[in-house]
């Protein structure tokens, strides 16, 4: 086989896997009316793999859709435990958004060396992700984990790892392409794409759910907070993402 050959095939399985993201998004995404009008199929599962208990507010106008008004399987993994009311909040938020949660025992720390043997990490991750045989998952993008948190970096980073292990048998990654702004006192006041390569979603008729989800995690988020997020202004009520696979030049880094 030539180079040529090799990158024709290399090309072909990135569009290939591309579609099929497109594909498990279009499912998880399209009108109610539709779904019903098809027939009797099985449920896209999704898999949200996350750092924090409260991770996936970020993505929660997405798995509101997808598994709250639609047929589709949700799931979401907590890598970190916390505390004990921090995983009860966890607890009501995954129930909200009709998902099943599980939560490890990783210390909530910002030092992840901390989170001990990063290769048992990786092979305990890529089991797990087998149990749940999910049609896509959604995780942070590691070259800036949304706020440059260590933790999310490293949770994004471990998905990817563990994927990679699983060979023809990997579900596609969707990284979270969202960036939080920050005022000075560490309110969330805004949120930007950290590419212009992302697939933007609007979320103008969905953004409830995050703010739910965000006032569901009340030791997270106070009702200052919570303002905020509602006043988010209507051109910021997006979620960004991107294929693990896609190249990008102007990506959002950390320092």
């Amino acid at each position: 086989m030539s180079d040529n050959d090799g990158r024709d095939q290399g090309s072909v399985s990135a569009a290939m896997r591309f579609l099929f993201v497109a594909l498990a998004l279009s499912l998880a995404l399209e009108p109610a009316e539709a779904q019903r009008s098809r027939a009797v199929r099985p449920p896209v599962r999704l898999l949200w793999i996350g750092a924090h208990p409260d991770d996936e507010a970020l993505v929660a106008p997405i798995l509101g859709v997808a598994c709250v008004e639609r047929i589709n399987d949700c799931a979401i993994l907590v890598l970190t435990s916390g505390s004990q009311v921090r995983s009860a909040e966890v607890q009501r938020a995954a129930a909200a958004l009709h998902a099943q949660v599980t939560q490890w025992d990783l210390p909530d720390v910002f030092d992840v060396s901390q989170w001990g043997d990063r290769a048992a990490l990786v092979s305990k991750l890529a089991s797990y992700i087998v149990s749940e045989s999910p049609a896509v998952i959604y995780t942070f993008d590691p070259r800036h984990g949304s706020s440059c948190h260590p933790a999310h970096r490293e949770a994004g980073q471990l998905t990817l790892d563990a994927v990679a292990t699983l060979g023809t048998h990997a579900p596609p990654v969707i990284l979270l392409e969202t960036l939080i702004v920050r005022d000075a006192e560490s309110r969330i006041t805004g949120f930007a794409p950290a590419t212009s390569s992302a697939t933007v979603i609007d979320a103008t008729s969905t953004w409830h759910y995050l703010v739910d989800d965000a006032a569901i995690h009340e030791s997270q988020f106070d009702a200052e907070q919570i303002a905020l997020l509602q006043a988010i202004p209507a051109d910021q009520r997006r979620v960004w993402l991107l294929p693990s696979s896609a190249a990008v030049q102007d990506m959002a880094s950390c320092p």
